[in-house]
């Protein structure tokens, strides 16, 4: 009875462990195409805030002040509208520093420690944007084969993983439910 069920459950496991494989390739090996195009966007962020900054320095030099004493003008007023703008620029000053270490952090890093320090940087906003419009391709580069590859281990080592697990289990759940066994001749 068990020679029965064996032939297709081998074909199964052996459709399933190749669906699997594909899926860990094709999925892992996206991530350099999804990380130039997270790096696009956190470029175009910095971008707007070095803009912004940009801008508050031209006012601030049309009142003959640096940013620092601009915004330290704002911060100590006793109007909570100029208060307010004055606590705006200093989070848009902080954010512009961030945005730069992130991106200079991401722009140095290489094909093997990228996934790394992506997870570090990452800003949740923009990865969210960059998850909404990614564009998937194929890789034809040698990092993009090295994270398919990387993408075959993985799965294929949860898939294994998995089963040796599940068929343990199934082995210990059958023992349980067999009857003892009895040497011949030793009364039980």
């Amino acid at each position: 009875m068990k020679k029965i069920f064996r032939y297709p459950l081998r074909m199964v496991d052996g459709l399933l462990d190749r669906i699997l494989a594909v899926i860990g390739v094709v999925g892992l090996a996206q991530f350099p195409q999804f990380f130039n195009q997270y790096l696009q966007r956190l470029g175009g962020h910095l971008e707007e805030a070095r803009l912004t900054i940009a801008r508050y320095i031209n006012a601030a030099e049309s009142l003959d002040l640096s940013l620092e004493a601009y915004v330290a003008e704002h911060l100590a007023s006793e109007n909570k509208i100029f208060t307010s703008s004055g606590q705006v620029m200093t989070d848009i000053v902080q954010r512009l520093h961030h945005l730069e270490e992130s991106f200079l952090a991401l722009k140095q890093a290489g094909p093997f420690n990228r996934w790394w320090i992506f997870l570090r940087e990452m800003e949740r906003p923009i990865v969210h944007e960059t998850w909404q419009n990614f564009t998937p391709g194929i890789p034809t580069t040698i990092e993009g084969f090295y994270y398919g590859l990387a993408g075959l281990l993985v799965v294929w080592g949860l898939y294994q993983g998995l089963k040796t697990l599940m068929l343990s289990l199934g082995r210990k759940t059958a023992s349980f439910f067999r009857p003892p066994r009895t040497k011949p001749g030793i009364p039980v």
